[in-house]
């Protein structure tokens, strides 16, 4: 299969048919994009002693009365992750949800409370927004987690913005600790998120298993907890931002190499379909929320079976590696160029 250019939202806009959202490509053209912009922060936050695992991860790991939360926070905004012609209110409501659990669910850990800020355009209707608050308030409970408060506002795009508080594993597991000689495994098929949007803004076909995916994140919270509890996975992290750019956060946090094998990569039936041959959704598109994680070779047969009895496969698409940084190879074992690989919001489009 091919890499193309990796594509992104751009707010803007409207097309005949309805669907808004004009597509642009994702190449970093600044030095102070989003993951530069990070790395310059970070490094000035304060750690307190409470502070077991700081920004930088999925969700910060602190000590509170005795035992260890999880915390995270993430949005979804009009025009930049969703076009309501592409989902409803109250699926809107649980895609909310499940992208936010996500960051809790890649440190092993359950989500416990949450709180949500909904900003509401004019032309949306508060029945509308109680139906969406319904039913995120309902996915919540499937995961465990109560929706504690929150805050309600007029704005000028619909978004919401949820913060998760999780219980968090005995067994530390985050985006450090990956080794030279591990596995690099990926919990199910990748790139349908990103080509159902893909196809959606270009008012082409669309197939409902595509869509699907896009509309509701897979559930891998059960996964995520026996890969901490059993101490099967060294790293981990979500795929939000694509399999090269997620795997290189993990690389930088455990001062290691990965290499990663195209053929290896996942892909569905309709992915193949649809896709033209071209990887690049798989490799860069993001918004696939598996679980992206490092283990040791010898707990291979022990993660496929605990995969198994949660109802998903894991698949190995390649190996740490000493070194710096994430290589791709094709079938002929050449290196693919990365340099357009992963989404960076604040990247000049």
């Amino acid at each position: 299969m091919r890499i193309g250019t990796v594509l992104g939202f751009r707010r803007g806009t409207q097309g005949s048919g309805g669907v808004t959202c004009a597509f642009v490509s994702r190449r970093l053209q600044s030095p102070k994009g989003e993951f530069e912009f990070l790395r310059r922060l970070l490094p000035q936050l304060p750690r307190g002693r409470e502070m077991v695992v700081g920004p930088g991860h999925d969700a910060a790991r602190v000590r509170v009365w005795g035992g260890e939360w999880l915390l995270t926070v993430d949005a979804q905004t009009e025009g930049v992750h969703f076009r309501l012609p592409w989902l409803s209110l109250p699926t809107l409501g649980r895609r909310s949800f499940r992208v936010a659990a996500s960051d809790i669910s890649a440190m092993g850990g359950t989500p416990r409370f949450a709180l949500v800020d909904c900003g509401v355009p004019r032309d949306v209707s508060l029945d509308a927004v109680y139906k969406m608050e319904l039913s995120l308030m309902r996915e919540a409970a499937a995961w465990g987690a109560t929706i504690v408060g929150g805050n309600l506002h007029r704005a000028q795009e619909l978004s919401i913005s949820i913060t998760v508080v999780g219980d968090a594993p005995k067994r530390r597991l985050d985006r450090g600790g990956a080794r030279p000689g591990d596995l690099v495994l990926v919990s199910g098929p990748l790139g349908d998120s990103a080509l159902a949007v893909h196809l959606l803004s270009r008012g082409k076909e669309c197939p409902p298993a595509l869509l699907r995916r896009w509309q509701l994140p897979p559930r891998r919270d059960e996964l995520g907890r026996r890969l901490a509890q059993r101490g099967f996975a060294t790293a981990m992290i979500d795929l939000s931002d694509g399999l090269a750019q997620d795997l290189s956060h993990i690389c930088v946090e455990s001062s290691v190499g990965a290499e990663v094998f195209a053929s290896k990569i996942p892909l569905s039936r309709p992915y193949r379909r649809y896709s033209g041959g071209d990887l690049s959704f798989a490799l860069a598109g993001g918004e696939d929320y598996e679980l992206l994680f490092t283990a040791p070779p010898k707990r291979l047969e022990a993660i496929c079976k605990a995969a198994s009895a949660v109802g998903c496969e894991v698949h190995v698409v390649g190996h740490v590696v000493r070194g710096r940084g994430v290589v791709v190879r094709d079938a002929a074992g050449k290196e693919i160029d990365l340099r357009t690989a992963g989404f960076d919001h604040f990247a000049r489009r």
